[in-house]
């Protein structure tokens, strides 16, 4: 038996699990993906017990992001993709902040938008619906938290050749840098190289975003 892929292929279903925080900040162990399987696996096993719920703090890390799971969640209001994503800047500017900078494949492409801590977001369709990706290089600061309530899912995953965490189900907040929170969609999270990628959209599907994004191309 491969542990590191049963493990990986669990579907994690926090039924009334505290609220859980995605962090983007300083860099983390490369060795994460047994971890986060393993760690995932011990959450499922500590939540199941009733009297262990409100009492266990655990996060999962990924590149420059942890995925904390917390006591509260902050007032957030749904708001659209692009609020807030700050100025657009030139192609040049934005491969500059992120070496690995990735585009969809449309021509021309969207908007590349300058969001504080050096963080880059574009919104563009997919299927006739919104999409959010926000792209980081390195850590040094930045940071981005997304909050759960019960019922959320934390799935680890794969795209590609690279590890990955999908985050789907119940209400959940997220906090860019200098922004007020707001309600989230589904969240697939990943990391390539130096660069930790962050694909959003109220109705994408786990294997369908996971094949999308590998249609990245370099910018």
């Amino acid at each position: 038996m491969n542990l590191e892929s049963e493990l990986r292929g669990l579907a994690i279903d926090w039924p009334e699990t505290p609220p859980l925080r995605l962090e983007l900040g300083r860099r983390r162990s490369r060795r994460w993906p047994i971890a986060v399987a393993l760690a995932a696996a011990a959450l499922a096993a500590a939540f199941a017990v009733p009297q262990s719920r409100g009492a266990i703090l655990r996060a999962l890390h990924l590149g420059g992001a942890t995925v904390e799971f917390v006591d509260t969640l902050p007032p957030a209001e749904s708001q659209p993709l692009a609020a807030g994503l700050g100025p657009v800047i030139p192609l040049g500017s934005a491969k500059r902040l992120v070496p690995g900078l990735l585009l969809p494949p449309l021509d021309p492409p969207p908007p590349l938008h300058y969001t504080p801590a050096n963080v880059v977001s574009l919104v563009f369709e997919h299927r006739g619906q919104a999409v959010l990706l926000s792209e980081f290089s390195g850590g040094g600061g930045t940071y981005l938290k997304k909050l759960a309530t019960g019922g959320t899912r934390v799935d680890p995953v794969r795209v590609g050749t690279d590890a990955g965490l999908w985050i789907s189900g119940g209400p959940h907040v997220v906090g860019f840098p200098r922004r007020s929170p707001r309600l989230a969609g589904n969240v697939l999270l990943w990391e390539h190289g130096r660069t930790t990628y962050r694909l959003e959209g109220p109705s994408l599907a786990r294997d369908d975003a996971i094949e999308f994004v590998q249609s990245l191309r370099k910018g």
